[in-house]
């Protein structure tokens, strides 16, 4: 009896070891963070002493958005003893954790933030791909209230209840990717939508902590490029063939059976932003504008070359914007309700300069009716 009670106490200590071994380890390779983003800075972002009352932040877009500032100053103004002044962090290669890492070192928030991006966040490697089903698991963890609430008062329990991987250290600057590859794409995908949309809700709750305004905003997408590359997964010998077909029959000047063809295969074919595209391009020249728009924001989101926003990140963003009751300025709708009608873009990024004015205007009187101005 004595040999077993022996057996069982060893057992037992041991267990005990190992458990507390195992948390240990966990405690040691995790660092104490509320948020589970799967990369650090390596350094902290200099202290930003704002002169404006009203700030833009965001990537390229965000940079060219901000040119039309004046625009948006002299409408927000016109009541005003001396124009309002609108400052920008907004900058190439400012993917939105950058964004963040920089608005945290703010001395003193502004009293509206205008978010502009979406473009970019594919450009810069801010995690492991190997590493997503963890990254995903972690923040299911974050994701319960309870849970959340425990680590907002007791931050060290982070450390014990994320598993640990490792995680990307970040330099100062960008350091941007020249191409990214279809394999890399595909790893990355689902994992850069979940880190976006809680880097979105984070900009929100800080907003909100800073007594900040904030307003997010679409970004404009020109439909009428063609995706520049195809999941390869998505086609096939035959769709080949078929979209070959198609091209014969929108060459032949046929676009009413080209349109019957193309919209059978739209349901076949999930997935290819091609053949999205040349669907979209046919129920344009048949004027069924509702329908084109649809088949070519498809075409933006199933492109295999991340080279610019989606109609992927605009739903995030607008779904963010209405589940946390933010202010939402749909800059890419207002863009498509002119498309097909005028010239909207003058390259492959940039509507023309006009509908930046008319949108700083149309923004602008929103701020003014906020600030009663």
């Amino acid at each position: 009896m004595k040999k077993v009670l022996s057996v069982l106490f060893l057992m037992f200590s041991v267990s005990i070891l190992t458990a507390g071994y195992l948390v240990f380890d966990r405690y040691r390779k995790n660092p104490e963070q509320l948020f589970p983003y799967p990369y650090e800075f390596k350094t902290q972002a200099p202290a930003i002493k704002l002169d404006a009352p009203i700030l833009i932040t965001g990537d390229r877009m965000g940079a060219y958005f901000a040119k039309f500032e004046t625009e948006l100053a002299s409408t927000i103004s016109v009541n005003l003893a001396k124009p309002i002044k609108i400052q920008s962090l907004a900058k190439n290669g400012n993917a939105l954790h950058r964004s963040l890492h920089e608005l945290r070192a703010l001395v003193q928030w502004p009293q509206i933030l205008i978010y502009q991006g979406g473009s970019e966040e594919f450009s810069e490697i801010k995690f492991n791909p190997e590493d997503s089903k963890i990254i995903k698991k972690n923040f299911g963890i974050y994701l319960d209230d309870r849970i959340e609430t425990a680590l907002i008062l007791y931050p060290w329990l982070s450390r014990i209840v994320y598993t640990p991987h490792n995680r990307i250290k970040l330099e100062e600057a960008s350091q941007l990717l020249m191409e990214i590859p279809e394999e890399s794409y595909l790893q990355r995908l689902e994992t850069e939508l979940l880190l976006f949309e809680q880097q979105l809700i984070q900009l929100v709750n800080l907003s909100k902590d800073r007594n900040s305004l904030l307003i997010l905003t679409t970004t404009p997408v020109n439909l009428d490029i063609a995706p520049k590359k195809v999941c390869s997964f998505s086609s096939t010998i035959d769709l080949e063939k078929d979209l070959m077909d198609l091209n014969e029959l929108i060459n032949a000047n046929n676009p009413k059976a080209a349109y019957a063809k193309s919209s059978k295969l739209i349901k076949l074919y999930v997935g290819n932003a091609q053949l999205f595209f040349i669907h979209g391009q046919i129920s344009k020249r048949l004027g069924l504008s509702d329908e084109a728009k649809n088949a070519l924001r498809q075409a933006t989101a199933f492109d295999c070359n991340p080279w610019r926003a989606n109609e992927v990140f605009n739903s995030i963003i607008r779904r963010v914007a209405k589940n946390h009751q933010v202010i939402l300025f749909d800059f890419a709708k207002m863009m498509e309700g002119d498309w097909n009608k005028n010239v909207t873009f003058f390259d492959e990024f940039y509507p023309q300069n006009l509908y930046y004015d008319y949108g700083m205007k149309q923004l602008g009187l929103v701020i003014k009716e906020i600030l009663k101005l």
